[in-house]
């Protein structure tokens, strides 16, 4: 088996794999869409300040204020949190929006923050996914659906460009996606994968004249300058062993040396599952005592 093909393997799960959220986004038109400011988008669209814990859509009651996206129970629409754009801090408003008020809240913070271009890409591949999964599978693919074969493709194309570090970047966000879905046991193996990469030190290749290139004796991942844990990654890990899917240490031991051979086997690093374990007790990083 090809290297491209273990890594499909390891994370070409199928969409009965994933959570499916029902959730469908319509193809929005961009051009022409203006905003520079919170004054362009004021409460009076119909957005309503979290506080107020009401639906923008059907105007129900909650018992208490928004604080992420849901379903609204009478209407069964999704709404959506946002803060509109501003310039100061005392400016800063929360608000709950529908699907339309979100997609216009995003593009005028991109707009804001230079980053218009890069939204609009991503949107054109957000489509070019569906059309192609609901190509594949013969009807519309989820919002997470499409948003988890994206990732794929993006994990794919840093492996290609021995863009190392941001392979690992992208199987984080894999993970947190997993936990959104609540798909706790993926998540934790996902998890673990981020941990184990981390621990070898992963890398990027520099990029000259559009083409990325290693130096001549540089490696991708080096585990003695550039190794590093971080704590989010652990707080996580310890939430999900100890109160999402109930795990004893030695079952997560396993299960990060288990996994990790077929990584540590597709993508060559310098240590293997077990070193790498040792590695994280042996440096008083393991989370035994952690609660």
């Amino acid at each position: 088996m090809g290297f491209f093909q273990v890594l499909k393997q390891l994370f070409g799960l199928n969409k009965s794999a994933v959570a499916n959220d029902g959730s469908n986004i319509k193809q929005q038109q961009f051009v022409g869409t203006r905003f520079t400011n919170s004054k362009e988008m004021d409460m009076q669209e119909g957005m309503t300040k979290l506080e107020e814990s009401t639906c923008p859509y059907c105007g129900f009651q909650f018992d208490k204020p928004l604080s992420r996206k849901r379903a609204c129970p009478d209407c069964k629409r999704n709404i959506y949190v946002r803060t509109l754009p501003f310039d100061n801090e005392l400016d800063k408003t929360r608000v709950a929006v529908t699907e339309e008020q979100a997609e216009n809240i995003d593009i005028a913070w991109a707009k804001k923050n230079g980053t218009y271009e890069e939204l609009i890409k991503e949107k054109k591949n957000f489509e070019k996914m569906k059309k192609s999964l609901e190509k594949s599978w013969g009807k519309e693919p989820s919002t997470s659906d499409i948003e988890w074969h994206l990732l794929i493709e993006e994990r794919l194309e840093h492996a290609n460009n021995n863009q190392w570090g941001l392979y690992r970047n992208t199987t984080l966000r894999m993970a947190e996606h997993l936990y959104r879905l609540e798909s706790y046991d993926l998540s934790l193996r996902t998890y673990l994968e981020v941990l184990y990469l981390d621990l070898n030190g992963p890398k990027n290749a520099g990029k000259i004249n559009g083409q990325y290139h290693l130096g001549k004796h540089e490696k991708v991942f080096d585990p003695q300058g550039f190794a590093f844990v971080a704590p989010g990654i652990i707080k996580r890990i310890v939430l999900l062993k100890n109160k999402r899917i109930p795990t004893n240490d030695k079952q997560v031991k396993t299960l990060f040396i288990e996994n990790g051979e077929q990584i540590y086997h597709a993508l060559q690093l310098p240590l293997s599952p077990s070193l790498a374990w040792s590695n994280f007790e042996a440096d008083n990083l393991f989370w035994g005592n952690q609660s």
